[in-house]
């Protein structure tokens, strides 16, 4: 175990290059979206180098998804997992596309069905 870890230590110190995503053939990404609820607004990007953020405009993160800084695609399933260094109880990791067109996207977030649009 002590040698897999020297090897990653090692890799790390010589800069050894990590494997980036590369999502940028979907239309989901590199787009701001914006959802309207009843007592704020929500913002969502999904950028195609992986990284993400979904906070509102209260400035608070949506759904503790400040502990998520990257995600995974799977474009067979067409589900989002989300990677996050820590979890919460009633924290959503993995989001289902329903739709996505130039202006709208619509996910699941478990039992719920949320609809952004392309920020303006």
């Amino acid at each position: 175990m002590k040698f897999k870890g020297i090897i990653g230590l090692l890799c790390l110190l010589c800069s050894c290059e990590v494997k980036q995503e590369d999502y940028s053939e979907y239309g989901f990404t590199d787009v701001s979206w914006t959802r309207t609820t009843e007592s704020d607004t929500e913002f969502l990007s999904l950028w195609s180098d992986g990284s993400f953020s979904y906070y509102c405009a209260c400035g608070n993160s949506v759904n503790d998804s400040d502990l998520c800084e990257t995600y995974s695609y799977n474009d067979e399933t067409k589900t989002i997992k989300l990677n996050c260094y820590a979890t919460t109880k009633d924290m959503v990791k993995k989001i289902k596309i329903i739709s996505v067109d130039e202006d709208k996207l619509e996910l699941q977030f478990e039992d719920e069905i949320r609809v952004f649009e392309r920020e303006k």
